[in-house]
């Protein structure tokens, strides 16, 4: 089984097509030998997503917070709930428990938790893809930002070739399965 952690918004976004898109990503994951990990709350596109999986009877993993359990309002109905300490612990179990990760549209949170682990990548802590889905060019400004950074020598672009990126879920999945991440820049000469 492939456990994938889904980074998304504990809000719902400006357009209904986010929590519409964030259902069909885990139908479609639902036919695959997939497990959910997230980050625990019933709020906004994370609740979308739990509730979807567990009404699909996958099997889905919340980390959350003590202190945002109650503000995120804890899922209570998934498979299995770690709470933690801190922001930090959250993020280092979620990147524990997941084979892959894919990051939804969100806000801080969620480019703080893609950016950590595909960092992760880049020096070498981990292997695992990572992949931003890019829904209505989501990302686009994002991806442009990076490429300048390529552009101006703080990011090397095979790094950045590395990040999957696609407004198609069963495009990212197939790019997860044959993923070979990069050498880390240590190891570029």
């Amino acid at each position: 089984m492939l456990n994938i952690a889904i980074y998304c918004g504990s809000t719902f976004g400006n357009e209904k097509i986010y929590e519409e898109k964030a259902k069909e990503i885990i139908r479609f994951l639902s036919t695959k030998d997939i497990s959910i990990v997230y980050g625990g709350s019933k709020s906004g596109l994370m609740g979308t997503i739990s509730y979807e999986a567990i009404n699909l009877n996958m099997h889905v993993q919340g980390v959350i917070t003590h202190n945002l359990a109650n503000k995120e309002i804890e899922n209570k109905t998934i498979s299995k709930l770690y709470k933690v300490d801190n922001i930090r612990d959250r993020k280092q179990k979620m990147e524990e428990l997941a084979d892959a990760f894919i990051a939804l549209p969100g806000g801080y949170g969620t480019l703080e938790e893609i950016s950590e682990v595909f960092t992760s990548i880049q020096i070498g802590i981990h292997t695992k893809p990572c992949a931003l889905y890019n829904l209505n060019g989501y990302y686009d400004k994002l991806i442009e930002f990076l490429q300048s950074c390529v552009n101006n020598g703080f990011i090397k672009q095979l790094h950045l070739d590395a990040l999957i990126v696609s407004d198609d879920i069963e495009d990212i999945y197939k790019q997860i399965l044959r993923y070979k991440a990069p050498k880390n820049k240590w190891e570029i000469s």
